[in-house]
């Protein structure tokens, strides 16, 4: 993917349809939707020379067109013309792009803020269940009863990719993100406001049981031996257990603490049932849980957003209930939030948000070394029918610059926002 190809630099008139072209610009000062691509009008050509322009760096090896013969440089270059309606028509829509991703980054910013809050609580309850476990059921119960609200009413749920400090090691973090998960997957299958409760609840606690498995055995992960194993996976048993124990969490999401690793084929445990004769709040659950366990645990491979759905789909379908399964790429799009993707016209960007109607075309915030991070362009898919996704990329073939300016997550979190404003 880098390339370390010299680009050597052209005059306007040398242009024609089909060169690869790199401004130096800022993104802002010129009506094209990008720093760099491939000519393929006369009018492009045209507005270049109308901005001002007398040269432009070339990559002939991403061009698909020879440059026209070098001509004698005028002795003055008449002043540009004024900029025609149409021009004025492109520089307009760019502004209004510019609004649009303005107010991304302010609804971007009060999600964050909102995540910030949340996690700051279920921090708090789990740290409250080894000495008071009866009230960190009564906290959840809170944060459940508020996110819950906000999935019930008519306005759609947005789910966004979040922002995540270095060094900000969150271990509340997986519960988080599997509750969120959960209920936007049981949202869209119009379960009642007491089942998606049931679900959050058991979301928060999926994992209640591993307070009673020792660290030695939740560390090795793989390298569990039969015993070991068999320990560990009695979390669920457990969880069922200290849940009851509380007296403060529901049936329904007692089960889901028993339940969340069933599969529809019967190789699951504790019970190894077919998840067919479980309950729909732990197919759900599970579901979230395997995904977020893909994308950010380590033992499993820490895979790209995009890696993990297709490991579910093409390698695990017999495990998941076919229709949640359905459902929840829907949900997420091919290229879920905090993909790195190629683009055709070979831009390196980071995917933020996804399109429900049209899920190969998502929201992507660009890599351009020529515009500051904090104004990185992000570019809705479906206003740009000449580009689209050539593939989903893994972080270790993304040049430095590009990672270090996209900064893409070490731990994929998610949140939601329900606020259309």
């Amino acid at each position: 993917m880098k390339n370390d190809e010299k680009p050597v630099r052209l005059r306007v008139d040398q242009l024609c349809p089909g060169v690869f072209i790199s401004l130096s610009e800022r993104w802002m000062d010129h009506p094209f939707l990008f720093n760099e691509f491939r000519i393929t009008s006369e009018k492009q050509i045209q507005i270049l020379r109308d901005l001002g322009m007398d040269t432009v760096l070339c990559y002939p090896s991403r061009s698909t067109a020879v440059p026209r013969l070098s001509v004698p440089e005028p002795a003055e270059p008449p002043p540009p013309p004024a900029p025609t309606a149409e021009e004025l028509a492109q520089i307009e829509a760019k502004r209004v792009r510019m609004e649009r991703i303005a107010k991304q980054r302010d609804k971007l910013a009060r999600c964050e803020k909102a995540y910030g809050k949340t996690a700051g609580a279920i921090r708090g309850l789990m740290q409250r269940l080894h000495s008071s476990p009866k009230q960190a059921a009564e906290m959840a119960k809170e944060v459940v009863d508020e996110t819950v609200a906000a999935f019930v009413g008519d306005q759609d749920v947005v789910l966004h990719l979040i922002g995540q400090k270095r060094g900000d090691e969150n271990a509340y973090f997986h519960a988080l993100n599997v509750m969120v998960l959960s209920l936007i997957l049981g949202k869209s299958q119009s379960l009642s406001e007491e089942q998606l409760r049931e679900i959050g609840m058991g979301a928060i606690f999926h994992d209640l049981g591993k307070l009673r498995v020792p660290d030695a055995i939740l560390k090795k992960g793989s390298e569990r031996t039969r015993v070991e194993e068999d320990f560990y996976r009695l979390h669920t048993v457990y969880g069922e257990q200290i849940g009851q124990e509380t007296g403060a969490i529901e049936p329904g999401a007692l089960a889901i603490l028993r339940q969340h690793h069933e599969r529809m084929d019967g190789s699951g445990f504790p019970d190894g049932v077919p998840a067919a004769r479980t309950t729909i709040g732990s197919r759900i659950v599970a579901i979230a849980n395997r995904y977020d366990n893909l994308c950010n645990n380590a033992d499993l491979g820490g895979m790209t957003p995009a890696e993990a759905l297709s490991q579910m789909f093409r390698k695990e379908g017999k495990w998941w209930d076919e229709l949640l399964l359905s459902s929840f790429i829907k949900l997420l799009g091919v290229y879920p939030p905090g993909s790195i993707v190629q683009l055709s016209n070979g831009t390196i960007g980071l995917v933020v948000a996804v399109n429900r109607s049209q899920l190969l075309k998502p929201s992507v915030l660009i890599h351009d070394a020529n515009v500051p991070r904090n104004e990185a362009n992000i570019v809705d898919l479906v206003d740009t029918p000449e580009v689209k996704i050539d593939k989903a990329v893994r972080r270790d073939v993304v040049p430095p610059e590009a990672l270090e300016y996209l900064a893409p997550r070490h731990q994929v979190i998610y949140f939601y926002d329900s606020d259309q404003r």
